[in-house]
């Protein structure tokens, strides 16, 4: 990676980090309630709820797309066997018509 591209990389994530910061400052002062149906949290500050919503989210996808990605995985070894198979096959072919090509 060449250092322009590390260095806007580097800038990138920080300005993210100082945004993300600048909202949990500017809303740190609001709270809400969270209702769970058999429980209820109250005066949890915003933007812990924005960045745990968000945490949670990610999880969740990660927990859902983990079984199939283990699936996909499993079947592009099975594919890449396959292919080297046919692959030997091919080389195998191509230098026994050499050998009789030259027998002849």
């Amino acid at each position: 990676m060449s250092k322009g591209k590390k260095l806007l990389r580097i800038a990138g994530g920080a300005l993210v980090i100082a945004v993300l910061a600048w909202f949990a400052y500017a809303n740190a002062g609001r709270y809400v309630d969270l209702r769970f149906g058999l429980f209820t949290l109250r005066a949890v500050s915003l933007p812990v709820v924005i960045y745990g919503s968000v945490i949670v989210g990610m999880l969740l996808v990660i927990g859902v797309s983990w079984r199939n990605d283990l699936r996909t995985r499993q079947a592009l070894k099975k594919y890449d066997q396959i292919a080297s198979n046919v692959m030997d096959d091919v080389e195998h072919t191509s230098r026994d018509l050499e050998e009789a090509n030259r027998k002849a």
